[in-house]
């Protein structure tokens, strides 16, 4: 219970010594609600009136974590951006018991945000809301609860894991036929195409425990450096953002487990996905193993708006805003600037 408090107050002291002064953001708002407070941090063009709020990854990442890469650069020129800690992750610190730690509770967190974010710059604001992997859930969940996707302009979702059961299922159906190619192509790499092809028909597709998804997991981000379209992008324009990861990880992985223990690997939101109706925008990676691209042509099928699009990116796996960061940011101010 106290774990939370201790772990954040650490980050923030590291978080103040350790940036530098150009490194510092715009605008900091906190949000607290039941008993966490979580940072956001606000950087690029505010007077552009259209803001880009970013859901990170995990559970157990960070919203200053995603603060790199030239497609940072480039949506920060334009627009402004804003990188949320969620609640018991990156420098999120509070007092609450395990019990509460739900992602049903951490959609209301964000609502708490978008909430904020019109009360101190305005209610004609524009609010993209941009959800990569896990935070694709997360954010999936807010656009399908009540009346929550009128606060946006759009909904953005980066190779979100909006079904965690059947994100595994694809997965090893993926492993399968894409491992298959690859050993018929004569890769470099047929030893551990076979390794991870025999753990995959292995598995009951029915009941995969959750020793097994993680096993997955491990695997998907194994396989994707296995391929050679994803491994010749161009990472040079790669930049860090100085935030202490030592105990961001320790208490990412804390409310990574808790969520877990609490129903994250069975949260699914299929069977709600025709209750968006705004503006969306589908982005995958081709060879994105962590999250399956079966995912995004799903949500490309069920999301009831007359205005979504899907893009897959050829060269690309989990991060195609890294691998291919020019083709995506062009799709992202296209979609918001129609939007806005």
């Amino acid at each position: 219970m106290y774990k939370y408090l201790f772990l954040s107050i650490l980050s923030s002291f590291l978080f103040m010594t350790a940036c530098d002064k150009e490194a510092m953001p715009d605008d900091v708002i906190v949000i607290r609600n039941e008993g966490a407070d979580m940072p956001a941090y606000i950087y690029g063009n505010k007077d552009s009136k259209c803001f880009i709020l970013l859901l990170h990854g995990g559970p157990g990442g960070s919203g200053l974590e995603y603060r790199s890469g030239a497609y940072v650069a480039a949506l920060e020129q334009e627009y402004a951006m804003v990188y949320w800690d969620q609640r018991g992750q990156g420098m999120a610190h509070g007092n609450y018991a395990s019990s509460v730690v739900t992602v049903d509770l951490m959609i209301e967190d964000l609502h708490k945000l978008v909430l904020a974010l019109k009360h101190n710059y305005g209610q004609d604001i524009s609010i993209f809301l941009m959800g990569h992997s896990w935070g694709g859930l997360l954010g999936t969940g807010y656009v399908v609860t009540s009346d929550y996707q009128n606060q946006l302009k759009g909904w953005i979702e980066v190779s979100g894991a909006h079904d965690y059961p059947k994100n595994d299922v694809e997965l090893v159906k993926m492993f399968v036929e894409i491992g298959t190619e690859e050993l018929n192509n004569g890769t470099s790499y047929s030893t551990e195409w076979q390794e991870i092809i025999d753990y995959a028909q292995s598995l009951d597709t029915n009941n995969i425990s959750y020793d097994e998804s993680v096993q997955l997991n491990q695997y998907a981000h194994k396989a994707e450096s296995y391929i050679a379209a994803v491994n010749e992008s161009d990472y040079s324009n790669l930049y860090t953002y100085n935030v202490d990861n030592f105990t961001s990880t320790i208490s990412g992985n804390v409310t990574n487990q808790t969520l877990n223990d609490n129903g994250l690997n069975i949260a699914t939101y299929t069977n709600d996905l025709h209750k968006i109706t705004i503006p969306s925008l589908i982005l995958w990676g081709k060879y994105d193993f962590v999250v399956p691209p079966s995912l995004g042509y799903e949500a490309m099928q069920l999301i009831s708006s007359t205005d979504k699009e899907l893009v897959i990116f050829e060269h690309s796996g989990h991060s195609p805003m890294d691998t291919e960061a020019d083709a995506f940011v062009s799709v992202v101010r296209n979609f918001v600037n129609a939007h806005k």
